[in-house]
């Protein structure tokens, strides 16, 4: 009776459509002094967390290099130390949806700095390169 009902409930479960989702994730992140950033497949966004509460902005931008094309770029502003976005403050991390999805197999080209301003010149710059 047992298999019985374990075998009904898996067979309703795939009925409904019932299906696990994968976990959100945050493919090779990416920290300098100061900020941090990566790229998230799961929302197909880019995001940049800014770590330091230093006045500078955190900086995020992915490239697909083998398309030749921008895949995201974000900011976050405020120049105060925080990674967790904070409805209608516009404070928090900076968030960014995909302009052009990566096809699997393309290789990214994700990059992180700090920068002083709008304007101010890339700090502590740092990039990495993986497979989409």
């Amino acid at each position: 009776m047992r298999k019985l009902m374990v075998g009904v409930s898996t067979t309703a479960a795939l009925l409904l459509g019932v299906t696990a989702t994968p976990a959100q994730a945050a493919e090779n992140p990416l920290t300098t002094t100061g900020a941090r950033g990566f790229v998230n497949s799961y929302n197909k966004r880019v995001e940049a967390c800014d770590t330091r509460a230093d006045g500078r902005r955190a900086m995020a931008r992915a490239v697909n290099v083998t398309q030749g094309i921008l895949v995201g770029w974000a900011e976050d502003k405020n120049g105060a130390n925080g990674c967790t976005p904070q409805s209608g403050t516009g404070q928090g991390a900076a968030v960014d949806p995909f302009w052009h999805t990566p096809r699997r197999g393309d290789v990214i080209r994700l990059e992180v700095w700090i920068q002083d301003g709008a304007g101010g010149a890339q700090e502590n710059l740092r990039r990495t390169e993986f497979t989409y």
